[in-house]
């Protein structure tokens, strides 16, 4: 039975934590362990520092991922229509919003989640509000050719990582701050995780889940693993709504944190680059670049946008996609889940059920290990 399971999740991002709630919610004995939980600010720990809200990156080859996307934008609009049902429900930092998409150029993208989505539509570029945007862009920089608008959830996710965690405690789930060694490898990790958990009166695991993010690339050797550094910074005022525009080897976008009063602007995605500085000549580009979307976010002294922090985050990317699989390692049941680069809040849901998926599998072949591990 799960219940007589329990089940070590090593790592307390968004990955981690959906998987540990799904996990309980099954009925497993779960116990979270991480040097980070919801709260801290560290560069090693990505989750905190996302926009965040749901737009998909994955494409039509990678059908998985699409489904991920797909699937967790359906609960996340099934946690709203719960809250609206039931204003005791705690809150989860979520809110739809009018989610509007800017293109330098016709998208060469594939658009293949207008579907799953509510209200999709193109806007027109030669009148309304996307030609007005066009008429405040200076001269010789380049207009919007194409826009798209759509109805998606925005996440306040300092708040939904807080959410997520008291969902997984009221289940049961138990959460130890501790900072695991890596330069022995995944089997001294496991084994140094178990002896954390079992100080604090949790029985011995049945298996791990390895949701390190960036992590992984020490503690697993996984040399398909690699940082992807964005800088965004952080203004006072939310957003009427989500902002994403697509240029020639930019990509900027105007987030608000629901509930928080503020707003996420961005960005930049730097493949390979592990810096966690600031750098100012950034700052002022995505502050430039944003002032024509969100002219209610100019309520600075100086008629600019009031900066409250600017902050750099190392995403976990990882060639050929996140790694979700089971393994032995060294006579433990480990099932991976890390790797999802900029695509780790709309991936979480169906991730964490495909983890769910694995562990039971795991626990109904030759006594607790199928065939796969």
């Amino acid at each position: 039975m799960p219940q007589e399971r329990h089940i070590i999740v090593v790592g307390a991002g968004v990955t981690g934590l959906t998987s540990a709630y799904f996990l309980a919610e099954e009925g497993y004995k779960v116990t979270v362990v991480a040097a980070h939980v919801p709260g801290d600010e560290s560069i090693e720990y990505t989750s905190p520092w996302a926009g965040a809200h749901w737009r998909t990156s994955a494409t039509p080859d990678q059908p998985t991922i699409c489904d991920w996307d797909v699937q967790t934008y359906d609960y996340w609009i099934d946690v709203l229509n719960c809250e609206d049902a039931d204003s005791k429900l705690p809150k989860s930092g979520l809110k739809m919003q009018t989610s509007n998409h800017y293109w330098d150029a016709q998208p060469t993208e594939s658009l293949w989640w207008a579907p799953h989505v509510q209200n999709f539509h193109q806007l027109s570029t030669v009148a309304g509000p996307v030609s007005a945007l066009n008429d405040s862009i200076p001269g010789g920089s380049p207009k919007i050719a194409w826009a798209a608008s759509c109805r998606a959830p925005s996440i306040n996710v300092p708040q939904y990582l807080l959410y997520l965690r008291a969902k997984a405690e009221g289940l049961g789930v138990s959460v130890i701050k501790s900072r695991l060694p890596t330069i022995s490898g995944l089997e001294t990790a496991l084994d140094e995780a178990e002896r954390v958990a079992m100080e604090c009166g949790r029985p011995k695991a049945d298996l791990f889940i390895n949701a390190t993010g960036l992590g992984a690339a020490k503690l697993c050797n996984d040399q398909m693993m690699y940082p992807i550094r964005g800088q965004t910074v952080l203004v006072r005022g939310e957003a009427h709504a989500t902002r994403t525009r697509s240029g020639d080897g930019y990509v900027a976008y105007c987030i608000p944190r629901p509930g928080s009063g503020m707003t996420i602007l961005g960005g930049t995605k730097e493949v390979g680059v592990w810096s966690e500085a600031v750098d100012p000549a950034t700052t002022a580009i995505i502050l430039e670049r944003n002032q024509i979307f969100a002219p209610e976010l100019l309520t600075g002294a100086d008629g600019g946008f009031e900066v409250v922090s600017v902050q750099v985050g190392l995403r976990p990317g990882r060639e050929g996609g996140p790694r979700v699989e089971g393994e032995v390692v060294g006579g433990r049941l480990v099932v991976h889940g890390y790797g999802h680069g900029s695509g780790g809040y709309q991936n979480s849901v169906g991730s964490a059920r495909m983890v769910v998926g694995l562990v039971d599998e795991a626990f109904g072949a030759r006594g607790g290990a199928s065939a796969k591990l």
